[in-house]
């Protein structure tokens, strides 16, 4: 997959080809049905397929203490985006140059990369201020001569899936059913440090990964099932995101997975946790041996549920 950072630099990819249009912010069931019907399209003329998205949140330049929590990290999104087949992504930082274009003008630098077919979803908009739309982009087709798909947006049942409503679902701890809007496990990656070794004298171990600096929406605090990925393999285990309440000694949330049936020493290597399901909330225990206990029934739930 080819990766282009500016506007620039499309005369480098001029080949036909199909271009899936929008911010992609979450690589979400809505987004991945746009990127889909754009593959087909591409398929079906034998031409290649672009992404045209964003590497950062519009918000970032106007707005940048509303910029939201990301959903996916760009490298995820360019290893998933990859693994759908796309042929080159155009991955550029939205800034007061692009937001200032005009929706024709957009287009104009657009048509460097060669495209046969535009697929965008039917809320889309471009160019300064939103002011191209659905029905200016259409007038442009039909005035450029390329063919323009909109794709309806994706419900899941009457709520239509959207990168604000999983946000909302994460952050509640709801990891499940934003799983669903996904079309994958919600993950966060990081890299494992020294926390304070309790969990060995516990007999759960856990790989701690520090939060307070997280871009990305942190799940409500909480046990949870999850996957965890370690150099390259996939692993089963629990979570907790959280400060340890029964010990009241950890300043800032954390997030700390033991990992099932592994004995390997990950310090300073980077995992990836993926959510699964939450189990329960952070609870205050009256005695070491009621934490253990409740661990160990945490643990059996977990890999019930994992099986």
């Amino acid at each position: 997959m080819e990766i282009i950072h500016s506007l620039e630099q499309l005369h480098k990819f001029s080949v036909p080809c199909v271009v899936a249009l929008g911010t992609f912010d979450g690589l979400h069931c809505g987004h991945l049905a746009i990127i889909g019907a754009a593959k087909e399209q591409a398929q079906k003329t034998g031409a290649k397929l672009a992404v045209f998205t964003f590497s950062n949140h519009p918000f970032a330049c106007f707005k940048p203490d509303k910029v939201p929590p990301a959903l996916i990290t760009s490298e995820q999104k360019q290893e998933l985006l990859q693994k759908l087949g796309v042929d080159v992504l155009i991955d550029i930082p939205f800034d007061i140059h692009v937001a200032n274009l005009a929706p024709e003008v957009f287009l104009q630098k657009l048509q460097k990369i060669g495209y046969s077919s535009l697929v965008v979803g039917s809320n889309f908009t471009y160019g300064i201020r939103g002011e191209g739309n659905i029905k200016t982009l259409a007038a442009s087709a039909k005035e450029l001569g390329f063919n323009l798909i909109v794709r309806n947006l994706v419900s899941d049942g009457e709520t239509v899936i959207s990168s604000t409503i999983i946000r909302r679902l994460i952050v509640e701890g709801n990891v499940a059913e934003a799983n669903k809007m996904l079309g994958r496990n919600y993950s966060l990656t990081g890299i494992i440090a020294h926390g304070n070794e309790r969990g060995r004298l516990l007999s759960f171990p856990t790989a701690n990964i520090e939060l307070q600096d997280s871009k990305q929406a942190v799940p409500y605090g909480g046990v949870y099932a999850v996957n965890v990925l370690v150099n390259g393999k996939r692993y089963q285990g629990m979570a907790n995101i959280g400060k340890n309440p029964t010990f009241n000694d950890v300043k800032n949330v954390r997030l700390e997975t033991h990992i099932f049936d592994f004995q390997q020493d990950i310090y300073g290597k980077q995992i990836t946790v993926e959510f699964v399901e939450r189990l329960r909330g952070e609870v205050k225990f009256t005695s070491i041996e009621k934490l253990k206990q409740q661990l160990a029934a945490d643990a059996a739930q977990c890999r019930k549920i994992l099986q």
